[in-house]
């Protein structure tokens, strides 16, 4: 979304506010929604670019939420708008994450120990806007659809209302994660896993690119004991190649979540080579360009993942080709030169 859009929307909403009679707010406020959502939501969901989504998520969120007192109907928005503002929080504590790693393997104390505090700080961050999307995503589906979140699903209208729901239950992981890595600093609730478990049945795991099943096999993961018998890592590499048929790699990143997390460097590493290979130039995979929104904060997960793997154990971020062969494996022979060779 760009500057000149955000302005735009800005205005609608400022003009919403000065409405005087509290009916007509009401009426005004969820028409001018409804104008933000089917003028701004399509392009946002197909813009490439994560970071521009993720600062225009944190600019205008406020606005939208101003018009909770006005009785507007903006759940729906919110969840979007917070997810990509906890994109960002989320984007910084990682950064910090990688100071950490740096500063401790070169014994820099001081440097380590600041690194790790602020990133516990925008960890925190994150987890309080993605639990936020998370909790308006609560919101809209209960109230619309009169169920409980894991209890019952909803008779979904439109595409848009399934991929909300898909978006808001894994804001709820991630919030969990991201809360765990402050130390609990926001008190997201635990039971969200489980929660998130049953309620990603309600959805269709080959339509939405494998991420349903994916992500509940991250909460098996998460959850020893869960997923009735079910082999998480095969789940998760199933929904990964539903992925790349599909043209949106959201299957990927939550493999790479979960394999991280486990500590699990064969399936972490298996995850970026299939990443990988759907970046190579003679690859098959094709973009869905309807969410390519999805599959570039997907992309940047994985890559965040990657990157923190290359620096615990190399000091740097994942080289050129270093999805495919990690530091421990033969390189090819390079007959050619580099210009970096030569400085």
């Amino acid at each position: 979304m760009g500057v000149s859009r955000a302005l735009r929307l800005g205005a609608i909403v400022s003009l919403v506010l000065l409405t005087a009679c509290t009916p007509i707010k009401r009426f005004g406020a969820n028409q001018s929604l409804r104008f933000v959502e089917n003028n701004l939501v399509g392009p946002m969901l197909e813009s490439h670019d994560a970071d521009m989504a993720c600062y225009s998520g944190a600019a205008v969120a406020p606005l939208i939420q101003s018009t909770s007192g006005l009785g507007a109907d903006n759940h729906q928005l919110l969840t979007l708008l917070y997810l990509t503002a906890g994109s960002c929080a989320e984007q910084t504590a990682f950064e910090q994450e990688l100071r950490y790693l740096r500063a401790s393997r070169s014994k820099q104390v001081e440097e380590a120990q600041d690194a790790r505090i602020t990133q516990k700080r925008y960890a925190e961050l994150a987890a309080r806007r993605q639990y936020q999307s998370y909790q308006n995503f609560v919101r809209y589906y209960e109230q619309r659809f009169d169920i409980s979140i894991g209890a019952g699903c909803p008779a979904f209208d439109k595409d848009i209302d399934e991929l909300v729901y898909l978006l808001g239950l894994i804001q709820g992981l991630q919030a969990i994660q991201n809360d765990i890595n402050s130390q609990n600093a926001v008190g997201v609730p635990k039971d969200i896993a489980a929660k998130t478990e049953r309620a990603m049945a309600c959805l269709d795991n080959e339509k939405w690119w494998g991420a349903p099943m994916a992500a509940r096999a991250l909460v098996w993961n998460m959850l020893p004991g869960s997923g009735d018998g079910q082999d998480p890592w095969q789940v998760l590499e199933q929904s990964r190649q539903i992925a790349e048929r599909h043209g949106v790699r959201l299957a990927h990143a939550l493999y790479a979540i979960s394999a991280t997390a486990k500590n699990d460097e064969q399936h972490l590493r298996t995850v970026l080579r299939a990443f990988g290979a759907t970046e190579a130039p003679s690859s098959s995979f094709k973009l869905d360009q309807t969410y390519a929104q999805v599959d570039a904060i997907s992309s940047s997960i994985v890559m965040n993942n990657a990157d923190r793997y290359w620096t615990a154990n190399t000091g740097t971020r994942t080289p050129i080709g270093g999805l495919l062969r990690f530091w421990d494996e033969k390189q090819p022979v390079d007959t050619g030169i580099e210009i970096d060779d030569l400085l």
